[in-house]
């Protein structure tokens, strides 16, 4: 009986020598999202609110400017704030075609709303979206303003929205 106790213990204390063992890469504790923190709270989608427009600027008939409201949309379809990169390109409609978007008119710079105040600065909390003014050179009769969000996760969500400039 004593030998029985001898190598249960033996087991125990070599068990505990070599599975706890000293492995030097460990960083701390290993979570289930520790490779991208809080990605199911992300963006599930994106959004271009109906008040978008085309702002004319009053000196000048050619130049104007596009007043575009986007939204952000989780999983439960709630309009959330969140860091990420926003492009936006301007295609000219085509009538009648089952493809509409025609040649790209504008590519506007990407802004990039990943620094807390760049992104509060575009956020309109009474609408719960963001407000991005666009400037444009030469005003299209119709077009399609198309938003890509590129999110922190590596999502990639975009949007299009069909701005009519002239009734």
């Amino acid at each position: 009986m004593r030998y029985i106790i001898f190598i249960l213990k033996l087991q125990f204390i070599l068990g505990l020598v070599f599975y706890a063992g000293c492995s030097g890469s460990s960083s701390g504790p290993i979570l289930p999202f520790a490779s991208a923190p809080c990605t199911r709270f992300g963006p599930a989608r994106v959004d271009v609110i109906p008040i978008t427009s085309l702002v004319p600027a009053p000196d000048s008939d050619r130049n104007s400017t596009i007043n575009a409201y986007v939204c952000l949309i989780d999983a439960f379809d709630s309009q959330i704030k969140s860091p990420a990169v926003f492009r936006f390109e301007l295609f000219e409609l085509l009538q009648r075609s089952t493809n509409p978007k025609g040649k790209r008119l504008v590519l506007w710079p990407d802004i990039d709303l990943s620094d807390p105040g760049a992104n509060n600065g575009h956020w309109q909390d009474f609408l719960r979206a963001y407000l991005f003014s666009l400037p444009l050179q030469q005003r299209p009769d119709s077009a399609i303003l198309q938003v890509t969000c590129l999110c922190p996760s590596g999502k990639r969500l975009t949007a299009d929205f069909l701005l009519r400039t002239k009734p």
